[in-house]
């Protein structure tokens, strides 16, 4: 009787304000219910007429048959009356005191089931049987489940009255001890289905109204978070709900979030894949760094995903905080340290850097690059004659026509003053070498030209790399060096000459 003990706790551990509440919604579920058992008690007031003629053409007791016909007509007008309060009720439901829902749905349950027990106590002076009795006591147990208190009031005070009225119009003991008993079990066990349903309907109101409450919290914290909040579909992806910071981002207006494609599908690259890979595997993910596309303007987020039951659906609840212009920056700082001031390309840090990883490549398989090393002529010479200024000039237009004969994947990075590396990669020396002389033609075309006191021009030395070369940054580099040192000396003596 463990579920007995538990139920009690359940009535007795609620305040009164809780359980008046839930009387009051049971009582008007209730009040419902007789509206439906009132509406086909008169539909069937026709089937009552025309069994009670039938009764009466089969020489049933003119008692037995005055007092059915009476209890069939208070039946109907009770029902009919009923109807019209339950109008009232419906109508005025706003205004109506509780307490008279209250008083009629209790007062009507003790009549039904005395109904019962007074049709059956007349069945005994014609046909003996109790079943009106045992019929509208379980439809009282299970369609107008009360509080248990006055269930119990209701089904032993109607009970007593059965066992009198049949203790009265009994003819045979044995027959009367055998209604006495199986009335007894039946009413006994009416009581406990409907202190099981009241139960469990009170059980059920209180969850819900718990679901409600949590849902409406978590309304709150939603539209009043400082931060875009979204809540997708996770079969479709579309909104479902989007606080009011939220659609800011995306540039929408709150009513016209349904024709709103779900933001997942705005995340740019592989970043969605891996995202939903991840949430089918963990359920959640935080503080992941997205980019996504609002109406072509990328945004950069820190974001948090979380699967979650919303009315019925399984959904995504996301978060997100806008980090673009931090983005931005901490790209700006990466692009200041990587970079060269002056020119724009590389610096010694970063272009060592990708040479190493080069080199570890070269490791796994087969590769092979040539490294330039290149020195630019006379540069000491243009900044003591027109100044350190000029000379800046002079290494940019220098660098910016060096990078137009460069495809994406060679390096080019300064190792510092007037020196710069070159690497052609996936190329020969003699690939190389064609390069750099469409590199020393455009010097020369841009010196026909005049445009400097000067003329532009570098020297230079290739050394081939290889995969299975067992060198270092440094020795490749020295030995490019050399070449450079050669071609210089080779130009100073030309200079001389």
């Amino acid at each position: 009787m463990e579920w007995i003990k538990e139920g009690l706790r359940l009535l007795i551990s609620r305040s009164n304000e809780e359980q008046k509440e839930f009387e009051k919604y049971n009582s008007m579920l209730v009040l419902n219910r007789i509206r439906l058992i009132s509406l086909a008690n008169i539909f069937l007031s026709i089937f009552w007429a025309y069994m009670d003629v039938t009764i009466i053409n089969n020489g049933a007791d003119r008692r037995y048959s005055a007092t059915l016909i009476a209890m069939h007509i208070i039946s109907v007008v009770v029902s009919a009356v009923f109807l019209i309060f339950y109008k009232w009720v419906f109508v005025k439901r706003k205004s109506t005191s509780y307490r008279i829902i209250y008083i009629t749905s209790r007062i009507y349950v003790f009549l039904y089931i005395l109904f019962g027990a007074v049709s059956s106590i007349n069945s005994q002076r014609y046909t003996g049987n109790i079943y009106s009795y045992m019929i509208l006591a379980l439809i009282a147990a299970i369609a107008f489940t009360l509080k248990p208190s006055f269930m119990l009031f209701a089904f032993a005070i109607n009970h007593i009255i059965f066992l009198i009225g049949i203790g009265i119009l009994g003819n045979e003991t044995s027959l009367l001890l055998t209604k006495v008993v199986n009335s007894t079990v039946l009413s006994g066990a009416a009581f406990l289905l409907g202190f099981i349903f009241y139960r469990h309907r009170m059980m059920e109101f209180f969850y819900k109204k718990k679901l409600m409450e949590n849902e409406e919290n978590f309304k709150k914290l939603f539209y009043v978070n400082p931060y875009p909040v979204f809540i997708t579909r996770l079969r479709d992806g579309k909104i479902i709900e989007a606080n009011k910071r939220a659609c800011s981002l995306m540039g929408i207006k709150a009513e016209s979030q349904d024709s709103f494609n779900g933001i997942d599908c705005y995340i740019t690259g592989d970043s969605r894949r891996e995202l939903q890979e991840e949430l089918k595997k963990n359920s959640s993910t935080f503080n992941r760094i997205v980019e996504y596309n609002f109406n072509g303007k990328r945004k950069w987020v820190t974001a948090n995903y979380e699967i979650i039951d919303y009315h019925g659906e399984k959904s995504i609840l996301t978060g997100i905080m806008d980090i673009t212009e931090i983005r931005k920056a901490e790209e700006e700082l990466s692009h200041y340290a990587s970079t060269d001031s002056l020119t724009g390309i590389m610096n010694r840090r970063i272009g060592f850097k990708k040479l190493e990883e080069l080199l570890e490549e070269a490791k796994e398989e087969f590769l092979e690059f040539v490294l330039c090393f290149l020195d630019i002529n006379n540069l000491k010479l243009v900044n003591d004659t027109y100044g350190h200024s000029e000379g800046d000039r002079y290494i940019q237009t220098l660098c910016g026509m060096i990078k137009n004969k460069l495809k994406e994947e060679d390096i080019f990075f300064r190792m510092g003053g007037d020196e710069f590396i070159i690497v052609f990669k996936k190329k020969n020396k003699i690939q190389a070498e064609k390069i750099w002389d469409d590199i020393i033609k455009q010097f020369n075309e841009r010196n026909l030209q005049e445009e400097f006191s000067y003329n532009i021009a570098a020297s230079h030395g290739l050394f081939y790399f290889c995969t299975g070369m067992d060198m270092d940054v440094e020795q490749i580099i020295q030995e490019a060096d050399k070449q450079m040192y050669a071609e210089k000396q080779w130009f100073k003596k030309m200079e001389i000459s």
